[in-house]
């Protein structure tokens, strides 16, 4: 009787036994240990679950999904990598040292749109009942979000902070200030050239004349128009003034040559020239081969006026080059011949027979 009465393991389990199995199997399963072979390997399965929209170093291996994991680089000094604050005059700059700081710390796409904040919350079923739990991911991702916005407002300057300091997230800070400079480039760019052209030296040293010239082009190129190189080389040869003419020529010159000079060439050679005005300013205000020709022709033989009667009076312009005939020395009227008393004078070098414009020293 009691081998009739057990149960063969080949016969199906009772009704009883089956509700026992099947309550058993509804409990959640123990949370399975990861070890680290498994963190190394995606299955398949996982290969082909769809992701959200994040570059790949934002996911972190758990279990057996990924889940988003934002960095957070708290030891960065920003001072070392952003060293402009920015104000109406430097984005373009100040633009590029940030976005290079936050591409080394993987951090650019808190600002470009490509990390999007995660939900605040999410649901959770606990015996069969619903609820919403704040979001460990949310917090992950504004807990960066504000290291990035603390970062962008220690590197603004106090009236560009006054604009952009009631936005609440990095992305939105960044599209802002976009938006305000990019709208006033167009105005800026339009009266920096006009600057540019009006500009002159006049009565302003050649150092500070080169200065200012320098802060307008590099204000140019700060909001993406830079000046071109020749433009550059004809805009800063066009206001320094008539004194410079002789090396102005020159240079212009050999702008048709190759290899033609570059702007930094052209201001050498200005610099250069500008010396010998300089030396020759600081010694004496007249240029001392003509005081001496003038004072031999005036100590010299008599010269007769345009009344003499004489033989050899100039007064007439018998004699060649407003010579007497036979009396030495320049008359009053000369001619436009040239003697040797009227050779030209170089104003570089001083010396006798050519000008300024032909002197190779």
């Amino acid at each position: 009787m009691v081998a009739q009465t057990q149960q063969s393991p080949l016969q199906k389990p009772s009704q009883h036994m089956q509700k026992k199995i099947k309550t058993k199997s509804s409990l959640p399963a123990k949370q399975k240990t990861v070890t680290n072979t498994e963190k190394k390997t995606i299955t398949l399965e996982n290969k082909f679950k769809p992701l959200q929209s994040l570059p790949l170093h934002y996911y972190t291996l758990t279990g057996d999904s990924m889940a988003p994991a934002y960095p957070f680089p708290d030891n960065v000094h920003v001072s070392s990598s952003v060293t402009l604050k920015l104000n109406d005059s430097n984005y373009l700059l100040w633009k590029t040292q940030f976005e290079s700081l936050l591409s080394s710390q993987k951090l650019i796409g808190f600002v470009n749109g490509v990390v999007t904040p995660p939900a605040q919350t999410r649901l959770v079923v606990n015996d069969d009942v619903t609820s919403e739990v704040p979001n460990p991911q949310y917090e992950d991702w504004f807990c960066t979000d504000q290291l990035v916005r603390s970062w962008l407002f220690g590197t603004l300057s106090e009236e560009v902070l006054g604009h952009v300091h009631n936005l609440t997230t990095s992305r939105q800070i960044w599209i802002s200030l976009a938006e305000n400079f990019n709208k006033s480039s167009i105005a800026r760019e339009f009266s920096l050239r006009r600057n540019l052209q009006l500009l002159t030296k006049k009565d302003k040293s050649l150092s500070l004349y080169c200065r200012d010239f320098k802060i307008i082009c590099d204000s140019l190129s700060s909001i993406g128009k830079p000046v071109e190189e020749s433009m550059k080389i004809f805009g800063f040869l066009n206001g320094l003034g008539r004194e410079y003419d002789p090396i102005t020529t020159v240079i212009q010159s050999s702008l048709s040559k190759l290899p033609a000079p570059t702007y930094n060439d052209v201001i050498s050679e200005v610099q250069g020239f500008d010396s010998k005005l300089q030396s020759y300013d600081d010694t004496v205000s007249v240029n001392p081969h003509l005081a001496f020709n003038t004072e031999r022709s005036n100590s010299g033989a008599p010269q007769y006026n345009s009344n003499s009667r004489g033989r050899g009076r100039s007064g007439q312009n018998r004699g060649r080059g407003g010579y007497s005939t036979r009396g030495r020395g320049f008359s009053q009227h000369q001619s436009a011949s040239p003697s040797s008393g009227q050779r030209p004078v170089c104003q570089i070098c001083g010396r006798i027979g050519h000008t300024a414009i032909k002197c190779y020293n």
